[in-house]
């Protein structure tokens, strides 16, 4: 009898933590991208209730972060104690961001038109975003929910509409097949095909 009250405590007790994760996010965490057309939760709020909700008991790693053509990538993980298991979560996340250019230059040109000390810019905010990311595979409070069917939307029609403008900005042959193989999803994709081939009756 015993060891059924504790067991179903326990159950009791994942079931009320799992809740406490998945309740919304406070209106006053939220705010308005630039743009002004969705929500995100700042890093700083994330990482505060992080602490609160796990004790303390949090961890933040760097798994890799690389440079592909503009863009600066990085993949980090988040390490949480949970009270009820008694044991490390692991929640990975991916963030990017374009690295700073000067106005109207090419991919080609990159390493001449870099903006100074762009990477000590955009690397942290990389870093962000991909502890953002990997937050919202927590639980809802971590933003989960939040500008679900935009990000939806926006993630398809933004990443199409960079990687078309990936090969309007290639100036040479190599440098487009080298792109065009970037984005092997995207090779059946009438867009993307179509730009493929204008840019390259352009260069020709």
């Amino acid at each position: 009898m015993e060891t059924t009250l504790t067991k179903t405590g326990a159950v009791d007790l994942l079931q009320d933590f799992t809740a406490k994760l998945n309740s919304q996010p406070m209106r006053e965490w939220l705010k308005k991208t630039p743009d002004n057309k969705a929500e995100y939760i700042p890093i700083g709020i994330l990482e505060n209730q992080l602490r609160e909700d796990f004790n303390g008991l949090v961890q933040y790693e760097v798994l890799s972060e690389r440079r592909e053509l503009n863009e600066y990538i990085v993949s980090a993980r988040i390490k949480v104690f949970h009270p009820v298991l008694m044991q490390w979560l692991n929640y990975d996340g991916i963030g990017a961001v374009q690295i700073m250019q000067d106005s109207g230059a090419s991919i080609s040109q990159f390493n001449d038109t870099k903006k100074k000390n762009a990477l000590q810019m955009n690397a942290p905010k990389a870093y962000a975003e991909a502890i953002k990311n990997a937050a919202k595979k927590i639980g809802k409070k971590y933003g989960a929910d939040v500008n679900r069917q935009f990000e939806e939307a926006y993630v398809t029609d933004v990443t199409l509409d960079s990687v078309t403008e990936d090969l309007a900005k290639c100036s040479t042959l190599a440098e487009l097949n080298e792109t065009w193989q970037l984005y092997p999803d995207y090779h059946t994709n009438t867009r993307f095909k179509h730009a493929f081939t204008t840019r390259k009756n352009q260069i020709v």
